[in-house]
């Protein structure tokens, strides 16, 4: 339920710049990642590899990323931001930081980091158990 607000609040801001969350969230995988294969990029955002690969074709379609054929395999292309992309990181960049402002408004540093930490203990418990039926 909190992330779903969370997400909406975020998707309409960057609908404002004129992307999509799959398009950000591929440029800020691109971003902490530069020369990423499609597969990489696709495992870190949970996607297929065939949706992730139409996002990179659009965002190479709009100048803000580029395939270059990988240095020990031809048949695979990493991905690299352009020069394009640096305004619109800049701006996601803005947009985080007042997104997070408002969603750990009213706490303190403190209450913050335990909210991560405990966070942080939920993911482990649900990731440990991923092939489990539960």
């Amino acid at each position: 339920m909190i992330a779903r607000q969370m997400r909406k609040l975020f998707d309409a801001s960057v609908g404002e710049i004129g992307i999509t969350r799959s398009q950000w969230t591929t440029i800020a995988v691109v971003s902490g990642k530069p020369g990423a294969t499609q597969r990489e990029i696709a495992e870190i955002l949970e996607m297929s590899e065939a949706s992730a690969g139409r996002v990179i074709d659009r965002l190479c379609a709009d100048g803000m990323l580029e395939r270059r054929p990988k240095e020990d395999d031809r048949r695979a292309h990493t991905v690299w931001l352009t020069p394009a992309a640096a305004p619109v990181l800049e701006k996601l960049s803005t947009l985080a930081t007042g997104h997070e402002a408002t969603v750990f408004a009213g706490m303190s540093a403190d209450e913050i980091d335990t909210l991560e930490r405990l966070l942080g203990k939920v993911y482990a418990n649900v990731t440990e158990r991923k092939g489990e039926n539960c």
